[in-house]
């Protein structure tokens, strides 16, 4: 299955693509996985694992269920790479912290889940990673077959909005903006803006572009990929 990403994620996954490689993640040493924590009552019980999707063009393009062995988490903005893979160290379920990779509004960092986890188990380390205090942002990670070869595509915490007039967009990207708990980060021309996502946010960039996408006064919405090697 071919994937198609636009011009802006393009160059942008093209930085991040260099930035993510990285081969010495930084282990988590010391922790006992509580295998209760993500057991399948806690994360939906024999429940089918969800089935994601994005717009391009005005086409749905499926991305599947999520990666079972990676999340992308961006920790408190004050937090040193150390700091990062200590945080990281409270949760028995992440096995290693990789390099950061930075978008316009945050820093992001790969973390490799530990073996044996299902598409369940890992939405609930997702939800769980949201509930720590010292994680700003946490979303999943795709296995994707582009045509080229197979590529990890990680839901970045930022997402791309075309309203379908220009005059309209300041009023538009504030009242869906307001209403998602999103923000605004930057223009990339008169009708084509960055927003950004984080954990208390009514979903993740992904769930966000798909609701913006909806919308009758937006034109076209997605969300920003960061492409990673497996650690």
């Amino acid at each position: 299955m071919k994937i198609y990403i636009p011009l802006f994620s393009t160059l942008l996954l093209i930085v991040i693509f260099s930035s993510c490689r990285n081969d010495n993640p930084t282990p988590i040493r010391n922790v006992r996985f509580d295998p209760g924590l993500l057991n399948p009552a806690h994360a939906g019980g024999g429940a089918p694992c969800a089935f994601y999707n994005y717009y391009y063009d005005g086409q749905s393009k499926a991305l599947g269920n999520v990666h079972s062995r990676m999340a992308l988490v961006a920790f408190d903005d004050s937090y040193t790479y150390e700091q990062a893979v200590f945080a990281a160290g409270k949760h028995g379920f992440i096995e290693s912290v990789g390099q950061e990779v930075r978008t316009n509004s945050a820093r992001l960092y790969p973390v490799q889940l530990v073996d044996g986890l299902s598409c369940k188990q890992v939405e609930q380390a997702i939800r769980v990673l949201e509930q720590d205090p010292g994680i700003a942002y946490a979303a999943p990670y795709f296995l994707m077959d582009s045509g080229a070869g197979v590529q990890l595509l990680g839901i970045s915490n930022e997402f791309i909005v075309t309203v379908k007039d220009h005059k309209q967009a300041g009023k538009v990207l504030e009242r869906l903006a307001n209403a998602t708990r999103t923000a605004i980060v930057t223009s990339l021309s008169d009708e084509t803006y960055i927003l950004r996502a984080d954990k208390n946010s009514k979903g993740n960039a992904l769930e966000m572009a798909n609701f913006f996408h909806e919308q009758p006064l937006i034109k076209h919405a997605e969300p920003d990929f960061v492409v990673s090697l497996e650690m």
